[in-house]
């Protein structure tokens, strides 16, 4: 397999393998099987174990010659702040070509103080707010301020969380057409989502940066169970990812998976520093070309079985 080797396989592949082992070596022994089906099942298991092994694969995605991108852990903050915060990540990373906050950083559309912010410093800024349909609905919203100071570009969220006033479900999609190649953007819980991600990386994306809100009252465990996401999302694709949270677990992941940088919680005004290459490599797992024909056959064999039982029904008088 190329890209991230097999790791490639995807999320749902993995668990398959990795489900289809746990009965045939329960029932092994009990097992009538041929060589060839020994053999078959052997093969299953060795694929399910390195599915389960981490760093297995290289990347094609050479960080070190990426787009130098900083991130700052910001929770609610002031709006007269935000500059003041950029000012101090400016002043430690001079060569930062783009600045990324998280999901809801602003309460609103971008102000002018970050519009000015990016055009007096040629900077691009990534950062969460609300795009406003009408006067009672909202797009939760990942805005891109250009070095000129204008909006160049912004992504709304796909799936707001159910039974929250976290704004409508974006109308589309698309990629962000960055110097540095094609940008997606998942706002926070989208990363969870494959129907997400998959469209972005159909359309071309070479990476893809998550504006994200993880409240600092969640449990640790909470942060911890958030960040097993982005290095699946990542090995999956070939694609490197890089995840802001409002107060940490932040992480800059590359193309296959490994965290190269992280960002603690609690950890308000921490910062999130990492070079990010763009991948070329980038696709979707086997197990999306899979899926239609497994559940093609599932609805075969449950209708197969479905009209045995009626054929044995009795008769009734």
């Amino acid at each position: 397999m190329s890209g991230s080797g097999i790791y490639r396989i995807g999320m749902y592949g993995a668990a398959f393998c990795i489900f289809a082992v746990i009965p045939i070596c329960f029932y092994w022994r009990h097992l009538k099987l041929s060589l060839v089906h020994r053999c078959i099942a052997f093969a299953i298991f060795i694929l399910a174990t390195a599915c389960m092994l981490p760093g297995c694969a290289e990347s094609r995605t050479k960080t070190a010659q990426g787009i130098p991108i900083v991130g700052i852990q910001m929770e609610f903050p002031p709006e007269n702040v935000i500059p003041k915060m950029l000012d101090k990540a400016l002043a430690k990373n001079t060569n930062a070509e783009i600045f990324v906050l998280s999901e809801y950083t602003l309460g609103g559309p971008v102000p002018d103080a970050l519009k000015n912010w990016c055009r007096d410093h040629s900077k691009f800024l990534v950062v969460g707010g609300m795009d406003h349909a009408d006067t009672n609905n909202f797009y939760d919203t990942a805005f891109v301020v250009g070095t000129n100071g204008d909006i160049v570009f912004k992504q709304g969220k796909c799936v707001p969380i159910q039974f929250f006033h976290d704004g409508l479900p974006a109308p589309n999609q698309k990629l962000w057409d960055s110097p540095w190649g094609k940008i997606g953007f998942c706002v926070c819980y989208d990363l969870s989502y494959s129907r997400v991600t998959d469209e972005l990386v159909r359309q071309g994306a070479q990476m893809l940066i998550v504006p994200t809100m993880d409240i600092e009252f969640w449990s640790r465990h909470e942060h911890e169970l958030h960040t097993r996401v982005a290095p699946v999302r990542a090995a999956e694709y070939n694609i490197p990812i890089f995840r802001l949270a409002s107060s940490g677990i932040s992480q800059a992941v590359a193309a296959n998976g490994n965290v190269v940088a992280q960002a603690p919680m609690p950890g308000n005004g921490d910062f999130l520093v990492a070079n990010l290459g763009t991948s070329s490599h980038a696709a979707l797992p086997i197990d999306r070309y899979l899926a239609p024909a497994c559940t093609a056959i599932t609805a075969f064999i449950t209708l197969v079985s479905l009209m045995g039982a009626w054929r044995k029904e009795p008769s009734r008088p």
